[in-house]
This record gives C-alpha cells, structure tokens and sequence, in this order.
C-alpha cells in the first residue's frame, strides 16, 4: 500500500445505504493519504457531495 492509492473501504462513522438502515452498507472508493509509519493504521479520503471526508483503519494491507 502507497499513499495516493485508490483503495475501496467499507467505512464505519458514515456511511451511504441503499433504502433503510438495515441495508448493508456500500462500499466506498478513496484515496490513501497517509500510513503510520509502523503500519498500525492507514487514512483513506473519500470524496462525497458534501466534501472530503477521512477515516482511519486498522493496518496497512490490502
């Protein structure tokens, strides 16, 4: 994994759902933007209408 990488994540503070809140979630495709340097977590930025939004998970695999 490299920063800059288009990566594909389910993520967990928000989240876009089809119908009701029972729908699984969808996944979201974003952009590395930074890896701790000892690999415990990465950040990912999705781009949303509403602007860029980061989250954090755990690792650094693929």
């Amino acid at each position: 994994m490299k920063v800059g990488q288009k990566v594909v994540r389910y993520p967990e503070t928000f989240w876009e759902r089809e119908g009701d809140r029972n729908s699984p979630k969808r996944p979201l495709s974003g952009k590395v933007v930074y890896i701790h340097p000892k690999g415990r977590y990465h950040t990912v930025e999705f781009d949303l209408p509403g602007g860029k939004v980061r989250e954090n998970f755990p690792g650094v695999e693929e």
